[in-house]
């Protein structure tokens, strides 16, 4: 797999808070191979954790931003001052190339822009905090839908990830985006009938007048 993926596993493992890639890596670490390049690199964590993960990137020496929507985010220097309108939030180096911050009128917050190049160098990592309950990971948008931790954290090798009808569910939302629909493509290929079925089921509860990618 990616070295730039083993090097962010090393960064984060054994660290006080669980994790697991998501997003299009997570659907190449499911299929066993790198099949696009991706933009950055996506972390699933925990509400809970949050803190501990702001204050561990910080040590480290990244700058921590919490997207506020409207293109707009919340440079965090204090775990205390917080916004918390959406549930991700990015850690960039100084010299990260990925994305552009320009000042606002207000203090703290920056407009940004994310340069769409493909990262090959770690420093950039994006978290995206969800909830769970003792046995199950729950679904952000909608906490009915939710899947069985067993079920939803998978591993390829010491490498965790968000299995893939989980993360397909989340790019629901967003079919045309750029490697989507080849992520849905190469998942459905390698998927088990029960996940296609669980995904197939909470496709219909989030979308009952129906959604492109519903059997």
């Amino acid at each position: 797999m990616n070295n730039l993926i083993r090097q962010a596993n090393e960064l984060l493992k054994n660290r006080g808070f669980e994790y697991a890639f998501c997003g299009g890596w997570a659907i190449d670490l499911f299929i066993g191979a790198e099949t696009r390049k991706h933009s950055d690199i996506d972390i699933l964590a925990y509400w809970s954790e949050r803190d501990t993960i702001i204050q561990y990137m910080q040590s480290l020496g990244f700058q921590v931003y919490e997207m506020l929507g409207g293109g707009k985010a919340h440079h965090i220097t204090d775990i205390h001052n917080q916004l918390k309108r959406k549930r991700n939030i990015f850690c960039c180096t100084q010299d990260c190339e990925l994305v552009c911050l320009s000042a606002t009128d207000e203090a703290g917050i920056y407009f940004i822009n994310f340069k769409h190049i493909g990262q090959t160098k770690l420093n950039f990592v994006e978290f995206l905090f969800n909830d769970k309950d003792d046995t199950d990971l729950l679904y952000a948008r909608n906490h009915a839908v939710k899947l069985a931790l067993s079920d939803a954290i998978l591993y390829n090798g010491s490498l965790p990830y968000l299995s893939p009808e989980m993360c397909l569910l989340y790019k629901s939302t967003d079919t045309q985006r750029e490697g989507y629909q080849s992520d849905y493509d190469n998942a459905m290929a390698n998927m088990t009938l029960q996940q296609r079925r669980w995904l197939d089921d909470a496709l219909t509860i989030m979308y009952p007048e129906g959604h492109k990618w519903r059997l």
